[in-house]
């Protein structure tokens, strides 16, 4: 993830102030998910939370789908953008998937990828989620 980031760089740099773009790519325990402030390199317990987190084909099993929606509500608010890609595996650990991050986020897009000129099976999803309930 880290390469992609270095190599779409002219993609979401501001050219106007390059000191006020950071993307940082962080790995997180789901289980142990630390401070927001220490995910973000910060000593500040007052540090915002991120604008936006990718979640990469981390929807597989049953036994993680809560883990991760509990991260996921620890670290967004009202303005957190959450990109999710994921492969559907299962149609039980979909469904409950599905149903947590509907009620987590009052958006949640699927994205047309093939707009973009990539096809995709239908077992492939691409999600945008904003907007959370209880922000």
């Amino acid at each position: 993830m880290r390469d992609n980031v270095a190599l779409n760089e002219s993609a979401w740099i501001d050219r106007k102030d390059p000191r006020t773009t950071r993307v940082n790519c962080k790995i997180c325990d789901w289980f142990h998910p630390p401070p927001a402030n220490l995910l973000m390199g910060s000593t500040d317990v007052n540090t915002t939370h991120p604008d936006v987190i990718l979640v990469a084909d981390c929807v597989w099993l049953s036994s993680l789908v809560a883990p991760l929606l509990q991260t996921l509500k620890k670290y967004t608010k009202e303005s957190t953008q959450v990109i999710i890609t994921y492969q559907q595996r299962g149609r039980e650990t979909h469904d409950e998937f599905w149903e947590g991050i509907h009620s987590i986020f009052k958006k949640v897009k699927e994205i047309d990828t093939e707009s973009a000129g990539v096809a995709k099976p239908d077992v492939f999803h691409v999600l945008l989620c904003s907007g959370r309930h209880d922000a």
